[in-house]
């Protein structure tokens, strides 16, 4: 398993090597607060550095710190099987300050030896010198044990999440999909480590797409 993400990390940076693309390292802190009833709140640190970019950028550094992010999402269960929630991300980026606004529905199915995760999340983002920007986003995830019917402590998992963007900013729409395969391991019944690929196309409604992929490492811990 662990030769096959490698192999698709390698076979990805390899097709972008003749685009417009930008390979690097998207590690992320996932951090899960239960609060009383049915409300739960989810912190999220994630950062990207970038180790190359093609073309190569005029008079900059082709290695970079891109951005950091800092998500907080409060969200309650409606049913065994529903949840709603909002939030608010901070980001730093190029030396300025980002805000969005986050709203999202997510429908968790379980299947024999497997779950499906449904999420439809709109948000609205604020940039000074920036129209404001305006996105639609679904993601379906795929979580699979390797060894049982559920995840368990010290057993490893296979994570597969497929996302489209729809976006529109300053009358301007565009799309994005995104990919992602993580192979996961339960430290406890309370932390888990992934790490994957994390693969996107950008601008698929302009001539020329940009391509990224990053290798993903994402620890997650709940209280």
């Amino acid at each position: 398993m662990r030769c096959y993400i490698l192999f698709a990390f390698l076979s990805c940076v390899g097709s972008c090597l003749f685009a417009q693309s930008q390979v690097g390292l998207l590690p992320q802190i996932n951090t899960d607060v239960r609060l009383g009833g049915d409300w739960k709140i989810n912190a999220k640190l994630e950062g990207r550095q970038i180790f190359f970019q093609h073309p190569f950028p005029a008079e900059k550094s082709e290695t970079k710190f891109e951005r950091a992010d800092l998500e907080l999402v409060a969200t309650k269960t409606l049913s065994p099987s529903t949840t709603v929630g909002g939030g608010y991300m901070f980001r730093w980026s190029d030396g300025k300050f980002i805000h969005r606004i986050i709203q999202q529905f997510t429908i968790t199915q379980k299947l024999y030896g497997s779950r499906l995760l449904h999420r439809i999340r709109t948000d609205q983002t604020f940039e000074k010198d920036e129209a404001l920007q305006l996105r639609l986003r679904y993601r379906l995830s795929w979580e699979k044990p390797l060894s049982g019917l559920k995840v368990d402590a010290n057993e490893f998992y296979l994570k597969i999440n497929n996302e489209y963007l729809g976006m529109l900013q300053g009358g301007k729409g565009n799309l994005e999909i995104r990919g992602l395969a993580n192979f996961g391991y339960s430290i406890s019944d309370n932390n888990k480590i992934e790490s994957g690929v994390d693969y996107r196309v950008e601008q698929l409604i302009q001539k020329i797409r940009v391509h990224k992929v990053f290798l993903n490492i994402a620890f997650y811990h709940s209280f």
